[in-house]
């Protein structure tokens, strides 16, 4: 399953589960309701695609409060992570408020192609950790805009 596959709304809602499950939380409808600022019935219409099964990515009942994500739904629950931190990373790294560094990533991620994500890592990574690409950052930053 890849990610274009999903529309942006399904891809949240499986960040909110993920990001609930690693709190050590149970994930419930009104808990996805509150995050996205919608009502019950749009989340429940969600997470019966979601849990549907020619997608399967998450565990949920009709009329049941818990929802979990199955191992295809965390997976790219994690890869959507990676991709935002990637970007957001990315933004900051080039000298923007992290503020909008964050909200840009959370936008972007559900257009970034996998392959671009590995490469933008890679490369923030790289600067991150050699001398002469912190430098080179440090010129870019330094300069008038």
């Amino acid at each position: 399953m890849s990610l274009v596959d999903l529309s942006k709304s399904m891809e949240q809602y499986l960040e909110t589960i993920y990001e609930l499950e690693k709190e050590g939380k149970t994930a419930s409808v009104s808990d996805i309701a509150e995050a996205h600022g919608v009502k019950l019935p749009s989340v429940t219409y969600v997470l019966r695609k979601l849990s549907h099964s020619d997608l399967d990515l998450v565990n949920y009942e009709r009329y049941t409060r818990e929802v979990s994500l199955t191992k295809k739904g965390k997976e790219i629950a994690v890869r959507l992570e990676k991709t935002h931190e990637a970007l957001r990373w990315f933004f900051e790294m080039i000298g923007l408020n992290p503020k909008i560094a964050n909200t840009d990533a959370c936008e972007l991620e559900h257009l970034v192609h996998p392959q671009t994500v590995d490469k933008l890592t890679s490369f923030v990574e790289w600067v991150k950790n050699d001398e002469t690409a912190t430098d080179w950052l440090a010129r870019f930053r330094a300069r008038k805009n």
